[in-house]
């Protein structure tokens, strides 16, 4: 449930309880006004019931009925309650009730047994009726139940009624409200998610109120930082893998002059000993041969060392010859099992470093993982090179391979394709393909030559 649908889902408690409290109070005080009613009309009717008896023994006159209960009908009392004068002589007794033409109960069933439960509607009153320290009887007022559920019923819905069309407006004005007041939440969210996705440029609009504007601006200002942060991170892991085939190719090129140009003179004496053992010693031929065995499988793996370091062929012949060649000899190398089909646009030679050698890098890695994991069939390389515009490198088999392997989790090799993409402001795609296997789609920009300088 999201904050607004909360905000109003809480509100609505709120007036719930609210009508809940107010009909509670409305029950309550018709319930307590009746009781008042009923008790001063009690006390009236003592009161005159008292002045009779005052004006009987100061006239002598006995002759009126006593009490009169006519006196009590201007009293009025309470709607539909009964008042009796209960006295020790029967002589005396007296009943007046109020009636009233609608007897016929107005309320539900339900809501009469709560309130008679809850409150007093057949409440009673009694008054004493003392004159000369004689009691001379009791005045009981006694409420109507129907009169007084009623008069509640009637209290309730009114009230109710009010209430609900005064929620329900305020309701609908607070909705509107927290509708406009959280509007701009749902742009610093969208706003955030475009950032997550890596569009690090996007900014968050200015709002009115000052809480969303400095959120509004503090998010701005951590994606800036995180920017260049990003842009610093970019120049320095480039700056790391120049540094790193500077040195491979310093190394190579001193693998290659010292290292190698020993192992050639051992093979060159080697091949001289071997003529001299043979008209001399022939006995020595095996060793010499064991050792031209030895040095020719050194300089072999000198040279795939070489290679690892740092291609020279990249150098020397150029990216587009150096990857038919990385091509042809996968090929060669996987017999039968995958056949690996190269495409390259015209003028890739002439992209400046470091490019190249990374592009190379780049597609030898994944060559090496179709052979280990892909288990394919066929493997596309295409490079296009498209005019003032990207590269794009798209790399794709027909294996078992699938993208959601590799989701979550990288391997080396491709954490290392992802870390020199990312440090060429690049952007790394795994897609699985409808046919089977996996595309690893790669798009760099061209290096403002300028810029790197």
């Amino acid at each position: 449930m999201n904050l607004q649908a909360q905000l109003f889902a809480r509100i609505l408690l709120i007036a719930f309880i609210c009508l809940s409290a107010s009909a509670w109070y409305v029950l309550y005080q018709t319930d307590k006004q009746a009781i008042m009613e009923a008790e001063h009309t009690a006390k009236r009717i003592e009161r005159q019931t008292r002045q009779q008896l005052l004006d009987m023994f100061q006239r002598y006159d006995f002759s009126r009925a006593f009490p009169d209960e006519n006196q009590w009908r201007g009293i009025g009392g309470v709607p539909g309650s009964c008042t009796q004068f209960l006295s020790r002589t029967q002589s005396r007794q007296r009943n007046l009730c109020n009636e009233l033409d609608d007897q016929e109960p107005r309320y539900p069933n339900w809501f009469g047994r709560l309130y008679l439960q809850f409150f007093s509607p057949d409440f009673e009153v009694r008054e004493s009726v003392n004159f000369n320290a004689i009691k001379y009887g009791t005045v009981l007022v006694t409420l109507n139940v129907q009169i007084e559920t009623n008069r509640a019923w009637n209290n309730l819905r009114a009230v109710i009624g009010v209430l609900t069309v005064t929620v329900i407006a305020l309701s609908l004005l607070l909705f509107v409200t927290i509708n406009r007041m959280l509007r701009p939440a749902k742009y610093i969210v969208r706003g955030l998610e475009t950032m997550r996705e890596g569009d690090l440029d996007y900014r968050l609009p200015g709002f009115d109120i000052a809480e969303w504007r400095r959120t509004s601006e503090a998010i701005n200002a951590l994606a800036a930082s995180q920017q260049v942060i990003l842009h610093e991170n970019k120049q320095l892991a480039l700056k790391l893998m120049n540094a790193q085939e500077e040195e491979h190719r310093y190394i190579s090129r001193e693998l290659h002059d010292e290292f190698g140009q020993c192992l050639a003179g051992i093979n060159a004496v080697t091949a001289s000993v071997s003529q001299t053992a043979r008209k001399d010693c022939p006995a020595l031929l095996d060793e010499i041969q064991s050792i031209s065995h030895i040095t020719g499988h050194m300089m072999t793996a000198l040279r795939n060392l070489l290679t690892r370091l740092r291609p020279a062929e990249v150098d020397d012949l150029g990216l587009s010859t150096s990857l038919k060649q990385l091509v042809k000899s996968w090929n060669q190398r996987g017999g039968n099992q995958t056949h690996y089909q190269l495409t390259l646009d015209p003028g890739l030679d002439a992209l400046p470093e470091p490019l190249p050698v990374n592009i190379y890098r780049i597609v030898q890695e994944c060559l090496t993982n179709i052979a280990k994991h892909a288990q394919a069939g066929e493997a596309d390389i295409v490079l296009q090179r498209d005019r003032n515009g990207p590269i794009r490198l798209q790399i794709s088999d027909n294996g078992i391979a699938e993208a959601d392997d590799f989701e979550h989790t990288l391997g080396i090799g491709l954490l290392g394709i992802h870390e020199r993409v990312t440090a060429l402001g690049g952007e790394l795609q795994l897609r699985a393909q409808a046919e089977g296997g996996l595309m690893v789609d790669i798009c760099l920009p061209e290096p403002d030559i300028n810029k790197e300088s």
